[in-house]
């Protein structure tokens, strides 16, 4: 399962999930994923031996031979590779007992670093849960949890084969608005957004945006007002402003 790991995502098909790094393997350690096995450099044993569950197989390579099979430098010299966890379903989404919920929708966004990131800021914002499809990166690659550091293991996660089906379930069936995040002059300024209880945010691809098909979901479509001296930001960098936005209070009518 560490074979190639730069060039190779083997694990999205397998059922499986592989961290790097002390703080993300921890975090795998401590969360409800079941642990399938350690892949350590022989310099690194000694600095995790007081903390490496007694029952779970650790494999130690001569940081060279690790390298070779990981197939990137393996400075970090720790891995660890868990069972991917469930996708949950839909309705598990949904506390009916809350009157305040927000749902992220990323359908399409490519890149894993990307992707990790706004991870990583939905869960430090309080967002309740993450959807994506298949066309989006995947949430439990290693560079997705490298860069959510972990985060990714906290967060529901649904991974959706119809998102359309989900986001139209969750609009007529719960009562969960719709908004779009988008670059369009006749959208909504986000500082004018006064954010409706319940809440699915759609944010789309890197380079085109969001889908038509979703964009007409949309009760309403938001945008950032910018300067004419760029045309558009990271995505990651947009859903932070987005997601802190909507922790604010609404502006008064």
């Amino acid at each position: 399962i560490y074979r190639n790991l730069r060039s190779t995502n083997r694990t999205r098909d397998l059922g499986m999930m592989v961290a790097e790094s002390d703080r993300v393997v921890r975090r795998m350690i401590e969360s409800d994923c079941e642990m399938v096995s350690l892949l350590l450099s022989d310099r690194k044993l000694p600095l995790c031996i007081d903390w490496i569950p007694r029952d779970l197989p650790a494999y130690v390579l001569p940081t060279d031979q690790a390298t070779q099979l990981v197939g990137f430098d393996f400075h970090a010299g720790l891995l660890g590779c868990a069972l991917r966890p469930p996708s949950p379903l839909l309705s598990e989404l949904v506390d009916t007992d809350r009157q305040v919920q927000t749902l992220l929708a990323c359908p399409g966004i490519a890149d894993p670093q990307n992707l990790g990131v706004i991870i990583r800021l939905a869960t430090a914002l309080g967002i309740d849960g993450l959807l994506t499809d298949n066309r989006t990166a995947d949430p439990f690659s290693r560079r997705s949890l490298r860069v959510s550091t972990g985060a990714a293991l906290k967060l529901p996660i649904r991974i959706s084969d119809d998102l359309h089906h989900d986001i139209a379930w969750l609009h007529d069936t719960e009562g969960f608005q719709t908004a779009g995040a988008v670059l369009d002059q006749n959208a909504i300024p986000l500082h004018q957004v006064a954010r409706p209880n319940r809440l699915v945010l759609m944010l789309g691809n890197e380079t085109s945006g969001l889908d038509p098909s979703l964009v007409d979901l949309c009760d309403q479509l938001w945008t950032i007002p910018m300067t004419d001296q760029v045309d558009s930001i990271n995505v990651s960098a947009a859903a932070g402003i987005f997601l802190y936005h909507l922790q604010q209070p609404s502006p008064r009518s």
